[in-house]
């Protein structure tokens, strides 16, 4: 069969975005022959000690390692890195990751109060996973698969706005997760507004659906895609109902899942299914399991195409060079909307990228140059719809993987292997302490988060619940009491508005 053939075959594309893990951190150690990857002559040094980059990752970090812009771009360019004005990046080295991880907090004591990371831990920025018997299921895909190792975040930032990026090519200027003055402008404009649209905006009603892993805490039940305009909480559907919804009359093109975030209330991120570095990869393993296997052993298979990635790195050490330049998104935001100048003329750190369809080859590894909006360039090509902005008209896509003949059923493997769980146990007895009476920091993601689940219980109940805007929430106890609260009954709300 031809190219042709492919393309005319695959009429549903698949993202499932994790959380938060480089390319290294992830694949390095893969054994995975050809790929382009750090080894133990990669080093960072600081305080005097040389950390290599080697195995024996821990399942979960003690500490959050940073990725907000200044951070990132910290740990891309070395301790002198200027984050004022930062377009273009100054010499980029990899020289800074373990000089910010030294900078990150812990819990401990009775209180679980805050103190400075242990120095002992400052080198596990640098320690990559056995893919094996962490991700598994990952591993398998990649092998069985395509693996993209040149993948990079569409900027030096965090989740919020490289998420952005993903459903629209463009952060509308935000380069740092969200402030309150960006989220009362989101609730001026009935949420977060692209100059151009969004994907789905271009796709309209009925093209694509939404899905997210509803488990774990409620802090981590809030879609992060419920924020743009024109996209409701109630859009989103829970994926426990997406192995019945593929098992006949599916008609989207486009589907976009997201895991389950985890306890973002009180920042430990845990029993979430998003691989954060302070959940472990467990969880997410099974969750990409669960996932590929709706779709292989659905009517869908042939004709569908899954890209599994991560939004950002994490804080990870990673041994590309992002490559310069990229395409600005050309659609009036920039370096005038975000205090660092940044003119996103610049792409972030590298992260996994997996690829999977019935008409690829096993075993490739693709060395093309990617970013988050080559998921819509991919979409926009394959079906024919505009771009959004300059970033994913000049984007590579990801057709040219579908190169054929489609495989035969007994060379996809219709299930995928169990990860064990490496960690010891959560603890959840442990005494919180001071964490509820913590204000919650502006910019944090629970802020973020607070915003789409008002605006969904004000969508719910109007004016009952007298939420007639945005209500800052001060502290994070004050958030959990309420997210306990509402979250449940948004569920229960959205699954008897969605059709059977």
């Amino acid at each position: 069969m031809s190219d042709s053939d492919a393309l005319n075959s695959v009429r549903h594309i698949f993202v499932l975005m994790l959380e938060n893990r480089s390319f290294d951190h992830m694949f390095a150690l893969s054994g995975i022959p050809g790929i382009h990857a750090a080894t133990s002559a990669d080093t960072n040094r600081f305080d005097g000690v040389t950390y290599n980059f080697q195995g024996g990752a821990p399942d979960r970090m003690p500490s959050d390692p940073n990725h907000g812009f200044c951070n990132v771009l910290t740990q891309l360019c070395g301790e002198r890195a200027d984050c004022s004005q930062s377009s273009p990046y100054p010499a980029r080295d990899n020289s800074g990751y373990v000089a910010n991880y030294a900078t990150t907090t812990v819990r401990s004591g009775l209180l679980r109060r805050k103190r400075p990371l242990p120095a002992a831990d400052r080198g596990k920025v640098m320690l990559g996973v056995d893919m094996p018997a962490g991700s598994p299921a990952l591993h398998a895909l990649a092998t069985e698969y395509a693996l993209c190792d040149e993948w990079y975040s569409s900027l030096p930032g965090p989740t919020w706005p490289n998420r952005f990026f993903v459903h629209g090519a463009s952060s509308d200027g935000l380069a740092d997760a969200p402030s309150l003055p960006d989220i009362i402008k989101w609730e001026a404009l009935k949420g977060f507004t692209y100059p151009n649209g969004s994907i789905f905006d271009r796709l309209g009603s009925g093209n694509y659906r939404l899905y997210q892993h509803k488990t774990g805490p409620v802090s981590g039940r809030i879609p992060q895609v419920a924020a743009l305009k024109g996209i409701s909480y109630f859009d989103v559907r829970n994926l426990d109902r997406f192995e019945r919804d593929l098992s006949s009359g599916y008609g989207a093109r486009y589907t976009f899942i997201e895991p389950a975030y985890g306890d973002i209330a009180f920042d430990t991120y845990r029993h979430g299914s998003s691989q954060h570095p302070m959940d472990g990869l467990a969880a997410g393993d099974r969750l990409i399991a669960r996932v590929y296997g709706a779709i292989r052993n659905s009517p869908l298979w042939e004709n569908s195409l899954l890209i599994i990635t991560h939004d950002e790195h994490g804080g990870f050490y990673d041994s590309g060079i992002p490559p310069r330049p990229a395409p600005p998104p050309g659609d009036g935001t920039g370096a005038h909307q975000n205090p660092h100048g940044f003119d996103f003329s610049e792409y972030g750190v590298r992260v996994p990228a997996v690829v999977v369809s019935p008409w690829i080859p096993r075993g490739g590894v693709d060395h093309r140059i990617y970013d988050h909006a080559s998921v819509l360039a991919t979409v926009e090509r394959l079906f024919r719809y505009r771009p959004l902005t300059d970033r994913d008209a000049g984007a590579e896509d990801l057709l040219h993987l579908l190169n054929g003949p489609l495989r035969p059923e007994t060379d996809c493997p219709r299930e995928l292997p169990e990860p064990a769980e490496l960690g010891e146990a959560f603890d959840d007895d442990e005494e919180i302490g001071a964490f509820p009476e913590e204000p919650i920091e502006d910019g944090s993601n629970l802020q973020a988060f607070l915003f789409v689940a008002q605006s969904a219980h004000r969508e719910m109940v109007g004016d009952m619940a007298g939420l007639t805007r945005f209500q800052p929430v001060q502290t994070k106890g004050a958030a959990q009491f309420y997210l306990e609260e509402v979250v449940p009954q948004l569920e229960a709300g959205g699954e008897a508005g969605i059709p059977a």
